[in-house]
């Protein structure tokens, strides 16, 4: 009898220390921290409002573009990142006064050095996304277009700086802010940027780029 009550002792004793041994294997699993998402990469395009701020500035918006690519690294598990991004946009302007009309537009080569942003999750699928970054542009072509009493006249940016012409001594360089927020919806997102330049478009002259955008993206 006591033979069979040390035998059944010996199994309770080895069972428990079994199942301490899966319990521990099991903390020690479920307790090793969430790794960080991998980086995402994402390509955005929209409509671009653009329009000149400063004491020199006194023209309408006008319908621009802007189409970029870009990624989001994960700064932690706590919705914090960091990201740039690249892309083609534009920058110019509208002026109408008593039947004249001029039209201006640069196409330009943006690079967004460093975005800062915090993502919070209202719900799995759904994330709002508040971001602030830099930019640098550089303007590789563009036009400006006179009109009145039905004449017209293009000028290309090559001959703005033309002493006969225009004379406008346009800086083709530029950089400054970015601003935004936007929804992700899974993949799919809906930004509103803002961005807003610190070097003077025209020499000189107190007239800075400040455009508003509003784009659709897809991460990948």
């Amino acid at each position: 009898m006591k033979r069979v009550v040390f035998f059944v002792a010996a199994i309770l004793l080895c069972t428990s220390m079994q199942a301490q041994i899966v319990s521990s294997r099991s903390v020690g699993i479920n307790s090793k921290p969430d790794r960080p998402s991998q980086t995402e990469h994402y390509w955005r395009v929209g409509l671009n409002m653009m329009n000149f701020t400063g004491d020199d500035a006194e023209e309408d918006k006008k319908i621009g573009y802007n189409v970029s690519y870009g990624f989001l690294k994960p700064m932690g598990n706590f919705g914090m990142y960091w990201g740039m991004e690249f892309g083609l946009g534009s920058r110019g302007y509208k002026y109408e006064y008593e039947g004249f009309e001029e039209k201006l537009i640069a196409h330009n080569v943006q690079i967004s050095p460093f975005t800062f942003g915090y993502r919070y999750g209202i719900t799995e699928a759904l994330k709002v996304d508040i971001h602030l970054g830099a930019f640098v542009s550089v303007d590789y072509t563009g036009k400006v277009k006179f009109e009145y009493e039905g004449e017209k006249e293009d000028i290309s940016m090559g001959d703005w700086d033309d002493p006969n012409g225009l004379d406008m001594d346009w800086q083709r360089f530029d950089a400054g802010l970015n601003a935004g927020f936007g929804v992700w919806y899974n993949r799919f997102n809906l930004d509103f940027n803002f961005q807003r330049g610190f070097v003077e478009a025209i020499k000189n002259y107190k007239f800075y780029t400040n455009n508003f955008s509003i784009r659709l993206g897809v991460a990948f």
